[in-house]
């Protein structure tokens, strides 16, 4: 595979390639040897099947940072969805964002509402690695939060790798506001 033949690969574009079923990039984005960071899918043909079944394999996917699906199919069909059916719609790729822990960017269409999807991801570029493997056992170190506190106040969020608009929890449109220290109160 790419990660085999290429051992320092971290950013694979398979953009507009009409992609259909993602199970072949599993196997590869699972194995411990893989680098890649940046995984775009964006414009393929991507069914909502095989994306759900992707999503359970996110929080194994220990490299994977950024992931574009901007402009599939199956956000199309999410795209008409209203609140508690766009929801459940997306509940396996909320579920797999939420217990990645690696995962710091999930681009989407705009017009879908994932707040909680979006808070995680800022969590997780915050540092939630670092945080759980040190707060085994329920406690800081007091020596680690200027770190956590910088790190978060340096940390550029966004919705989109395309927009400089950031959607704040509640809000009906986004802002230019970067919430920087979302990062902070989620601890």
């Amino acid at each position: 595979g790419p990660c085999t033949a290429f051992p320092n690969l971290s950013v694979l574009s398979l953009h507009h390639n009409k992609i259909c079923d993602l199970s072949p990039l599993e196997a590869v984005l699972c194995k411990e040897n893989c680098n890649i960071q940046k995984l775009i899918l964006r414009n393929n043909l991507i069914s909502r099947d095989s994306i759900m079944k992707f999503a359970t394999k996110i929080p194994l996917m220990k490299s994977l940072r950024r992931l574009d699906l901007a402009y599939n199919p199956f956000l199309a069909e999410i795209c008409f969805l209203e609140g508690r059916e766009q929801r459940a719609s997306l509940q396996p790729l909320l579920e797999g964002g939420k217990e990645s822990k690696s995962l710091e960017q999930l681009s989407m269409e705009y017009r879908i509402d994932a707040p909680e999807l979006s808070h995680t991801m800022n969590v997780n570029r915050g540092g939630r690695r670092g945080i759980e493997v040190e707060s085994a056992n329920r406690c800081i170190s007091s020596a680690l939060w200027p770190q956590i506190l910088h790190r978060a106040s340096s940390i550029n969020y966004f919705a989109d790798i395309s927009s400089k608009l950031f959607w704040k929890a509640g809000a009906d449109k986004p802002t230019e506001e970067t919430p920087r220290a979302a990062v902070v109160f989620s601890l």
